[in-house]
């Protein structure tokens, strides 16, 4: 089962020709923002999909609230910004609220790009973007789509993953905490990016995923093992 999950997964990765993989800037060609970014998204939402890459392009970090479909937290969102929609950006740094995927990658890119412009080499219609993007949707038969989690135990802090949007592995562990509906903050590592130095101080190789969980002191590689790690910690009971 987990060489067709891989296999399955690797094939998204491919169909988006390794998106959200090698970075357009990265912090050591700008300063990070002094606050996080926070996205709310469900993973397998092409839309979603195509934010998160420009996010990991431009090496930035975010704070993800994942949105499954039959979480009760999609009444709360509705009814604070109007419309059961994502994904939504917001950016405390500027006071910026979006929807849109086109217009938050447009954003992101204006505020954080540097002069340098996330996204495909060469331009595609969005239109294509998209069909391509659910394309990748459809390679995952709905994982990382509906809820089936648990309450979060008072005083939960976010999980810190660190990711590369393109790697089979990592969206493996990101459809496991959208599942869970478990608010993560993601440290984005593109290639290049100085912040993988940070992680092999940290956990000792430049390998991702690596989770934190500051709620139990737990940190570990593979993916496999962490997605296994939070169905037992924040999984509803079979």
């Amino acid at each position: 089962m987990s060489i067709l999950n891989d296999a399955t997964s690797l094939a998204a990765t491919i169909v988006r020709l390794g998106r959200g993989i090698v970075p357009a800037v990265t912090v050591a060609q700008r300063q990070p923002p002094e606050r996080l970014l926070e996205l709310w998204e469900f993973e397998n939402c092409p839309y979603c999909r195509k934010v998160r890459e420009v996010l990991c392009e431009l090496d930035l970090d975010y704070l993800s609230h994942p949105l499954p479909h039959g979480h009760p937290s999609w009444t709360t969102f509705a009814d604070r910004e109007g419309k059961r929609q994502v994904p939504f950006l917001v950016d405390p740094n500027t006071g910026t609220r979006l929807y849109e995927s086109d217009d938050i990658d447009a954003y992101l890119n204006d505020a954080y790009g540097n002069g340098s412009g996330a996204g495909w080499s060469i331009p595609i219609p969005s239109l294509l973007d998209d069909a391509v993007s659910s394309l990748a949707s459809g390679m995952r038969v709905g994982r990382g789509t509906t809820y089936r989690g648990r309450a979060l135990p008072d005083g939960y802090e976010p999980v810190t993953l660190y990711n590369m949007e393109g790697s089979p592995y990592c969206r493996k562990v990101r459809e496991a905490l959208c599942e869970l509906a478990v608010p993560y903050v993601v440290r984005n590592l593109p290639k290049g990016s100085p912040k993988r130095d940070e992680l092999v101080r940290r956990g000792g190789k430049m390998q991702v995923p690596f989770l934190v969980d500051p709620n139990t002191g737990r940190e570990m590689y593979e993916s496999d093992t962490i997605t296994a790690y939070l169905d037992a910690q924040y999984g509803a009971p079979r």
